[in-house]
């Protein structure tokens, strides 16, 4: 099963801008995820066509099981 964490935020212009990780570790926790966002918007990490990240607005793991098929 993968897992992908999206973390969306506002930028300077009000506008949605979506942060997504591929792997994330079992057990993640809400505190982890924010503390994570925080960081992201005190070090100014990225910078949107919209100008700078400014406010968290949500996040999201979402799961996802694939199932092999033997096609042949």
């Amino acid at each position: 099963m993968s897992k992908t964490l999206t973390m969306s935020f506002l930028n300077e212009e009000g506008k949605r801008a979506a942060i997504r990780l591929n792997t994330v570790k079992e057990g993640v926790t809400e505190l982890e995820v924010q503390s994570a966002m925080d960081i992201i918007l005190a070090r100014n990490v990225f910078v949107t066509k919209g100008g700078d990240l400014k406010t968290k607005d949500s996040a999201v793991i979402v799961s996802r099981e694939n199932t092999e098929l033997a096609v042949r």
